[in-house]
């Protein structure tokens, strides 16, 4: 088989703190990211192997093995592309009848059968010892002769926006293997020439530009109070059962495209962002399935903000690496509030704290209480480590997907999400723009919460964005 020649890139890199934190934060159950591509055709596994084995020689974060030093890990990047097989899994008479009775609707079969593939891999830890890849990845059979690729991420490797490059790569490379054109392959590599920007990868705090990171001493601490104080004002979704050991579970749901336009060309005619709508459309459901009338409550969200065009030097887009940073805001809502007054209020906060570079200043802040959360446990509510109601995206992550290659090699459908069953959000939600249409990942920890909660939370929420 012929494979693409490998980018360089540094041998060993440090991990920021950023990326650190990931780490244990991936131990504890969160940042397991999956990206997984549904075929309506069996692809020969020799296909998936070389296009899997491309995308590792374009990005040199996702062949990187994570290796343990004193006190601190490191990113090891080969040079060359190692040889390796994928494994191949038979669920083609798989019976996907859920095992914990949550699942009340009854949904297509291979649908659920991805569903719950999805799961599985959001739930499988990484090795506990080092080193070990970054990259995992596996090739089911499923019925119907539809395949699926699931690739598993760790969240130090790659952050959501990641994905949509991820994938675009794998479709684009078997769609040229499957042409019988794997010398061209090579040559949209460039026999490894990419940009010197490309090639170093470094750590999103390396490339914070001057002097948009500093702080005062005396305002970390004012600030790290103010979270803390923040958060005991926090309320949350009720829990259903916070003592059992927990998994992530997963909702996939979408805004047809006529109801997206219409929502985009509101947003447009009132001056909001489309991250505040989906914001308040969260928040006015959380209020709504607590009922809490006029009196209202306190909810915080975890904003993810892609900075790669704001580091220096820039990023490009089709970079794989970790570069978001995280704005935690609270939002008083209440039941009777109007949902655009709403979404109007969320977006000027967000827009306000990056305006004031929060993404930046705040970081080694919230990388600490972060870190506190998963030493000590019990000072999140019933020991949860739930930090916020909400986590999102600031902006929907852009499909970059050649819709003809997709069409001909197959790629009837595909998904990416993380899991958040460690320290995080009640309900994580990974927001994509497809062909005119918003899709959702929404992840939860389960049984901390039950599935027909979430679900109602899920219907609440595209409710409210389709202005139904």
């Amino acid at each position: 088989m012929v494979t693409a020649a490998a980018v360089l890139q540094t041998a060993t890199r440090k991990l920021s703190r950023t990326e650190s934190n990931w780490i244990a934060a991936v131990n504890s159950g969160t940042g397991i990211t999956i990206c997984s591509i549904l075929f309506d055709r069996r692809i020969p596994q020799l296909e998936i192997e070389g296009a899997v084995e491309d995308l590792l020689a374009r990005n040199p974060r996702l062949r990187s093995i994570l290796v343990q030093g004193e006190d601190q890990f490191f990113f090891e990047t080969p040079e060359q592309v190692s040889d390796f097989s994928i494994s191949v899994v038979d669920r083609s008479s798989n019976n996907t009848t859920s095992h914990n009775g949550e699942d009340e609707e009854e949904v297509e079969l291979k649908e659920e059968l991805w569903r719950v593939i999805a799961e599985e891999a959001m739930n499988t830890p990484f090795p506990s010892t080092f080193p070990f890849p970054v990259l995992e990845s596996k090739l089911f059979l499923l019925p119907e002769s539809h395949c699926l690729l699931v690739l598993r991420i760790h969240a130090a490797a790659a952050d959501m926006a990641s994905t949509a490059t991820v994938i675009k790569q794998i479709i684009g490379s078997l769609h040229k293997r499957l042409e019988n054109s794997v010398d061209e392959v090579v040559e949209t590599l460039g026999n490894g020439k990419i940009s010197n920007e490309e090639e170093f990868l470094p750590a999103m705090e390396d490339a914070i530009p001057s002097g948009q990171a500093n702080k005062p001493f005396w305002a970390h601490g004012v600030d790290m109070v103010g979270y803390g104080l923040g958060s005991r004002r926090h309320a949350y979704v009720p829990f259903h059962d916070p003592d059992s050991p927990r998994c992530s579970k997963l909702i996939s749901a979408d805004l047809k495209a006529g109801a997206t336009s219409l929502l985009l060309k509101e947003c447009e005619n009132r001056g909001v962002s489309l991250f505040g709508a989906i914001n308040a459309a969260a928040l006015k459901a959380v209020a709504s399935l607590k009922q809490v009338g006029s009196r209202g409550e306190h909810y915080g969200t975890a904003v993810l903000l892609q900075c790669r065009h704001l580091l220096d030097p820039v990023i490009p887009e089709s970079s794989v690496g970790f570069y978001h940073s995280c704005i935690m805001r609270t939002m008083h809502t209440t039941e009777t509030v109007s949902f655009w007054d709403l979404a109007m209020q969320c977006a000027r906060d967000v827009n306000e704290a990056i305006k004031n570079r929060k993404h930046f200043t705040d970081m080694g802040d919230l990388n600490t209480l972060m870190g506190q959360a998963m030493r000590f446990p019990n000072l999140t509510p019933n020991g949860s480590l739930r930090t916020t109601v909400l986590s999102m995206t600031f902006d929907p992550v852009a499909d970059t997907v050649v819709p003809e290659e997709a069409e001909a090699v197959g790629a009837k459908n595909y998904l990416s999400c993380s899991s958040v069953h460690g320290v995080g959000p009640c309900l994580g939600i990974f927001s994509f723009m497809r062909q005119g249409s918003l899709h959702f990942s929404f992840v939860y920890p389960s049984p901390l919460l039950a599935r027909s909660q979430m679900q109602n939370l899920v219907d609440s929420i595209l409710f409210y964005l389709s202005g139904d």
